[in-house]
């Protein structure tokens, strides 16, 4: 993927400045003309530094899709904690929120990447092993018990929520700009969280 290891600060820097070249540059056109050659004069780069981490545009992309999961899951993580003690759906609130956070809300970035990279198996693969950890997050967070949620419920624990999204991100849907989606959302995901009731003694 990367040619070189992002370790010295410069090189966080350069990257991060690629990056956010080429997420303007999806915001503002979309897929259309984008290739290295836009987003190193965006970044304000030579063509040459650009090619010295990325053999090409895909890969970039690739990279670009890889850092937003990472910032995701660690804006996550901090949100559930700064929630703590405040309630259930407090919690439940606060992560549903965090479903319509990529790419700083710039549902453009997020839609141009699911229709060039949509299929990536590593994508893929990446995504679904952040949204599993996330989830024992969320049941930890709220009180559960680590077993209290079956588990095709867990499975589908967090994936309910952004299925919808990316649904209406993908379609430009108005409801992604209300907190219409984000309430019904929550409810769905409270009526999972609660543990089915013990048996009846016989």
């Amino acid at each position: 993927m990367l040619r070189k290891t992002p370790v010295q600060k410069r090189t966080r820097q350069t990257l991060d400045v690629l990056f956010e070249a080429t997420a303007q540059l999806l915001h503002r056109d979309g897929g259309k003309g984008l290739n290295t050659n836009a987003i190193a004069e965006r970044a304000g780069f030579s063509i040459g530094t650009l090619y010295s981490y990325f053999k090409d545009k895909t890969s970039l992309l690739r990279a670009l899709a890889l850092r937003e999961f990472a910032r995701q899951e660690a804006q996550f993580t901090d949100t559930l904690a700064a929630h703590r003690g405040l309630g259930r759906e407090a919690i439940v609130r606060a992560a549903v929120r965090q479903g319509f956070a990529p790419f700083a809300g710039r549902h453009g970035v997020r839609r141009q990447l699911l229709v060039l990279l949509g299929n990536d198996v590593e994508l893929q693969r990446a995504l679904h092993d952040m949204v599993d950890r996330m989830t024992d997050r969320l049941i930890e967070a709220v009180g559960l018990d680590a077993e209290a949620l079956p588990p095709a419920r867990r499975y589908i624990l967090i994936r309910s929520a952004l299925s919808p999204i990316r649904a209406a991100v993908m379609r430009e849907h108005r409801l992604v700009a209300t907190t219409e989606l984000e309430d019904e959302l929550v409810r769905l995901v409270l009526f999972l969280l609660e543990a089915d009731p013990a048996p009846s003694p016989c």
